[in-house]
């Protein structure tokens, strides 16, 4: 089964690097942001991991969420609003990365496509691909 593609519709790639698997797509009206990474992850403490994953400086989190494996976290920072969800991957050794910001007032058009990219990301758990 082919895997879905993160990437909503018309979001152009503006940025890539092949040694982190980081990669940043921008909306067409340019005020969204989207960017998809790897990071080791680390066995014998997950939960240190998605501390890590879940608190970085100047962000206030209004919505965090943990499972077996993943964690979403949203807020708000610099005016704009975040969401960022990792899952493990690669049978565990691996999280996969999306962050996404947008302007708060595009909050009610965003949810949608929010929701499919956290959706969709879950489908690649047993990814270990080397191209991504």
């Amino acid at each position: 089964a082919q895997l879905p593609n993160l990437v909503p519709e018309g979001w152009v790639q503006t940025y890539a690097d092949v040694g982190t698997k980081t990669r940043r797509f921008v909306s067409p009206d340019g005020q969204s942001i989207m960017t998809s990474s790897e990071s080791e992850a680390h066995r014998d403490s997950l939960q240190r991991d998605m501390d890590r994953i879940a608190y970085h400086s100047g962000e206030r989190i209004t919505y965090q969420r943990r499972g077996d494996g993943w964690i979403a976290v949203s807020g708000y920072r610099d005016g704009h609003i975040f969401y960022r969800k990792s899952n493990l991957a690669c049978g565990g050794s691996r999280w996969h990365n999306i962050e996404l910001e947008y302007p708060m007032e595009d909050k009610r058009r965003m949810d949608s496509p929010v929701t499919q990219i956290a959706h969709d990301l879950t489908r690649y758990r047993e990814d270990c691909g080397k191209d991504n």
